[in-house]
């Protein structure tokens, strides 16, 4: 049949027309989702209930190194919005506005119609809050002459009416031994993104503030640096203005003695060589004071595991020392993982199932010729029940599909025409059981 031919075929030609419709159609179709696509929403005071009328809004590019994209003002409702022309509903976005030396971000997310709201809730501004620590964890790396070091603060601001605290001469302050080096400080931000911070120096030695403005709620904050321990010996005074309701200071490796008036003994993990010690309802002002002495030698595996999280002197990654939080994870990825595989088996006996019966029901072959060919058109079925299941999973382009499994049946119905008994049912018969 020729190609003129085919072409002559009514239901042919149909799908070639309905094919370049969608061609000519489809860039016009995107251009009206781009023209749709829109960013509205609006600024209120969580301080007062009110409405912040004349506020800047910054459309911010994360995946440009946040580049600004365009500006938006709210009206006297505190509504505002970005013109369509100027957004790509298909890329990502966050949105920033400063209101009272504070910053706040919101991410843009855009539904099916490339549509986006927005809303903002933004806090007066004071000097003075009601700042406390809910959780402090020292985590402590001793390797090579050198201590790692790494403090996470969860501090809470629960002034009321809730306000945010933007001081200039400081937020979030904290001391350290005036022995050690200039630390490195990160806050958790919007999608649990780290936003380095300046470590301003304070009065005192050891003294170090931030200027980032501490909303309403939670937030984290990071400090990172790195002591000298050639001499085998370490002296920790890390301290806060704030109360802490609960201090933890994790070890590796479990050698190091530890001599400490505020943190007390509660636990050793032995097989990750950790040994932990934490502190109760601590008011605020008071020195986490703590001796670390001897030499570092820990296991090969808890070496091996506390060593493989990074190298020294990087960000501190590598001090992954919370047992309890691991097992935590651990449990519920291996029961997923159990399930996954389960799952699978499942699958794949479901799918050889028939032809595992047929195979056992089958009177064996009588002549050793008739047994080469059996296996021959057995590898051909299993061929062609692996290319299905290739192509089913989108590993397989069509064309190369559909050609490859036409040589595969063509190969099979040679042998099967061969054979001088009846064969196993095909693959599209065990198919059609299930």
């Amino acid at each position: 049949m020729t190609p003129d031919h085919n072409l002559s075929r009514p239901w042919v030609s149909g799908v070639l027309l309905l094919a370049a419709c969608l061609l000519l159609t489809l860039p016009s179709a995107l251009l009206a989702q781009a023209a749709t696509a829109r960013v509205e929403g609006r600024i209120l005071n969580g301080t007062n209930n009110r409405p912040i009328a004349s506020e800047e809004v910054r459309m911010l590019s994360p995946r440009q190194q946040m580049q600004q994209v365009a500006t938006a003002t709210s009206d006297a409702s505190g509504r505002f919005a970005f013109s369509a022309g100027e957004i790509d509903p298909s890329g990502f976005y966050l949105l920033e506005t400063t209101y009272q030396g504070a910053r706040y971000h919101e991410p843009v997310r855009f539904d099916s119609s490339g549509a986006a709201n927005v809303n903002f809730t933004v806090y007066d501004s004071t000097t003075s809050a009601a700042l406390r620590v809910q959780l402090l964890r020292i985590l402590v790396r001793v390797d090579n002459g050198k201590a790692q070091v790494r403090e996470q603060y969860e501090v809470e601001n629960s002034t009321q009416p809730p306000r945010s605290y933007a001081d200039p001469k400081g937020t979030f302050r904290f001391k350290l031994s005036p022995d050690v080096g200039k630390p490195t400080v990160s806050v958790t931000g919007l999608l649990n993104m780290p936003l380095p911070q300046e470590a301003e120096a304070g009065k005192a030695p050891g003294e170090f503030f931030i200027l980032y403005a501490l909303k309403p709620g939670t937030t984290e904050v990071t400090v990172d640096y790195q002591a000298d321990y050639s001499t085998a010996k370490l002296a920790l005074a890390e301290r806060v203005a704030y109360p802490i309701d609960h201090a933890e200071m994790y070890i590796f490796p479990a050698s190091i003695a530890v001599d400490s008036a505020v943190l007390k003994m509660a636990g050793v993990d032995s097989k990750n060589s950790i040994q932990k010690l934490a502190a109760d309802n601590l008011p605020g002002g008071t020195a986490l004071e703590a001796t670390l002495s001897g030499e570092a030698t820990a296991p090969p595996s808890a070496g091996a595991a506390a060593s493989g999280q990074g190298g020294a002197g990087e960000s501190g990654e590598e001090v992954k020392i919370v047992p309890e939080e691991l097992t935590r994870l651990a449990l519920p990825l291996l029961g997923c993982f159990l399930l996954v595989l389960l799952w699978a088996l499942g699958v794949r006996i479901a799918k050889e199932w028939p032809r595992l019966k047929t195979r056992a029901a089958a009177p064996a072959p009588s002549q050793p010729g008739q047994k080469r060919l059996s296996a021959k058109a057995e590898k051909l079925l299993n061929s062609l029940a692996d290319l299905d299941e290739l192509f089913a999973a989108g590993k397989v382009a069509e064309k190369d599909y559909w050609k490859e499994r036409l040589e595969l049946k063509a190969r099979l119905a040679e042998n099967l025409k061969k054979s001088a008994t009846p064969f196993h049912e095909t693959y599209a018969s065990r198919r059609g059981q299930r």
